[in-house]
């Protein structure tokens, strides 16, 4: 049985994470899609936003919360790994990316 979204088809499913990969031939090449759900992961980070103290005090804080293939495809990965704390800080502090927040300010 075939599943399809418009000229993409389904090509694989993983029950456990929700992820899919389609695919489509456009006439020269082979392109795949790969689509992950991730609004239980924006809503668990908007509850513990809601729930977290407004302080900064203490030695540890939980920031953030990124599927890996938004920090991959977004330099993320890459910038922590060189130790570039100013690409990471403007990228957790950007308003276009906080649904990943869990914690509230600025970094």
């Amino acid at each position: 049985m075939l599943i399809r979204d418009g000229a993409w088809t389904l090509y694989d499913h993983d029950m456990a994470s929700g992820r899919c990969v389609w695919h489509h031939f456009d006439g020269e090449k082979d392109v795949y899609r790969v689509d992950y759900p991730v609004d239980n992961l924006i809503s668990e980070n908007l509850d513990v936003r809601n729930s977290a103290e407004k302080a900064w005090r203490g030695d540890w804080h939980r920031v953030a919360s990124i599927p890996l293939n938004v920090a991959h495809s977004s330099g993320l990965v890459e910038a922590h790994s060189q130790g570039d704390d100013r690409f990471v800080k403007r990228f957790l502090n950007d308003g276009d990316n906080r649904a990943w927040r869990t914690k509230d300010g600025q970094l």
